[in-house]
């Protein structure tokens, strides 16, 4: 059974939601619905699980580089497969491992190694903590 909708949302779907021409207009709620099954879960972002990310810093703040994160993630693999490395202008960034036993084995390896002339910092992820309002 399809739920009751307000009179004036059947109005706009006869119409074809908008010029009323009897749904000549820019999108039938059919091709709406279909639009939005196909938008689900886009722009929430895949974000890795923290279990599987690092936390690095020790660089001083600045634009981020695309170069630098490269060679970032090329240092990181000496630990394991990095997928992701990247500093943001904070000096300040992640990389994401493959594997979880890979974050333990980064951190006692590369935590205190130099990269591009700084001692890097590499530590466990924590999420944020909200401040108490």
């Amino acid at each position: 059974a399809l739920p009751s909708l307000p009179a004036n949302i059947v109005r706009l779907a006869a119409m074809g939601w908008g010029d009323g021409k009897g749904g000549k207009g820019w999108m039938t709620p059919w091709n709406w619905m279909a639009m939005m099954k196909m938008m689900k879960g886009k722009g929430k972002g895949n974000k890795p699980p923290n279990d599987m990310c690092v936390w690095i810093g020790g660089f001083p703040e600045g634009a981020p580089d695309k170069e630098r994160n490269k060679k970032l993630m090329d240092h990181m693999k000496q630990a394991g497969e990095c997928v992701w490395a990247e500093i943001g202008k904070t000096g300040q960034g992640h990389a994401v491992f493959k594997e979880k036993e890979m974050v333990q084995q980064a951190i006692s390896m590369l935590n205190g190694s130099t990269f591009e002339g700084h001692v890097i910092q590499v530590d466990v992820w924590t999420k944020k903590e909200k401040p108490a309002a």
